[in-house]
């Protein structure tokens, strides 16, 4: 587990209200995504799913945003193209199934109460291999934003990926 700052990134995104127990209802949304990426063949990385204000609560209602990288802008009728903005984060490697994802996340909260580190309300899940048929083997990078400023990461890490390990 490392804080890392990475760059900005375009994506084609959307957004919507949900809560952590609605998240399953939002593969269709995935597929949509893609498919409009690829039809324009610029799917420029993985997978983003961005969570803001997401407490751990089952019921608990917040943003979340589902996004695709791009290489460029384009106009889309259905979803929005943006530019995500820099983000400092503490990563965490996943491996496995989805359901264990809460297990990591409570690691990582644990290792930043810790170490004293104050996070933002912006939280991410990177997902690096998608196996619907073997989940075991499903890769996920956990992002949980850190505040600028108040970590280890140098002055101008902004500018590149700078690893801080704790």
């Amino acid at each position: 587990m490392h804080i890392k700052t990475y760059p900005p990134l375009t994506v084609l995104s959307t957004i919507h209200q949900t809560t952590i127990s609605q998240l399953h209802e939002f593969g269709p949304v995935m597929a949509e995504l893609y498919a409009e990426a690829g039809r324009k063949s610029i799917i420029n990385g993985p997978l983003h799913w961005i969570y803001y204000g997401m407490d751990g609560n089952a019921n608990t209602r917040f943003t979340l945003e589902i996004a695709v990288p791009i290489r460029k802008a384009f106009h889309s009728s259905r979803f929005q193209v943006k530019e995500l903005d820099f983000f400092k984060a503490i990563t965490f490697p996943h491996e496995g199934p989805w359901e264990q994802l809460p297990g990591s996340h409570a690691q990582i909260m644990e290792r930043l109460a810790e170490h004293d580190i104050p996070i933002t309300n912006e939280c991410r899940e990177v997902f690096l291999n998608i196996n619907f048929a073997e989940p075991e083997k499903n890769m996920t990078e956990i992002q949980i934003g850190v505040s600028p400023g108040k970590t280890q990461n140098r002055p101008g890490a902004q500018k590149r990926l700078l690893p801080v390990y704790i």
